[in-house]
């Protein structure tokens, strides 16, 4: 398997694993324990807990799809295309989760949650794009 997925790979496991840490950190000092809980906008309860949610949703996604291209590719380069997609979707998710936790409030938008949603977005799409030449 190519260097640059397992890489990649490893680094959306950790980002989702280090964000259910924090959430973790931040129920404890909150004291809020409860599921469901109502939470304010603005705390870090609520922005910790969306950034992993957002993080988890995404991380099996990606992890797949970059296995699949790495299976299209197999035996062969990546290529500077694949390559740098997957890197620029693993950064993408970093910076988006980076957004949720410095945001003001999670009700209006933040610039690197919107850049790290486009790039993720725009990346899948043409990582999809990718592996389905390889098919036909």
């Amino acid at each position: 398997m190519h260097t640059t997925i397992l890489i990649c790979s490893a680094s959306l496991a950790i980002l989702t694993l280090l964000l259910a840490v924090w959430t973790s950190i931040q129920r404890g000092s909150s004291k809020t324990i409860a599921y469901g809980a109502a939470l304010e906008p603005t705390s870090a309860m609520a922005k910790a807990q969306r950034a992993h949610g957002n993080a988890a949703e995404y991380a099996g996604l990606l992890i797949a799809l970059f296995l699949v291209v790495g299976f299209a590719y197999q035996g062969r380069d990546l290529g500077a295309v694949a390559s740098w997609t997957i890197i620029a979707v693993t950064v993408a998710r970093v910076i988006h989760a980076i957004g949720f936790l410095i945001c003001e409030t999670l009700e209006k938008p933040h610039a690197l949650k919107a850049l790290g949603a486009l790039v993720t977005y725009i990346g899948g799409l043409v990582l999809a794009g990718l592996v389905l030449s390889k098919a036909l």
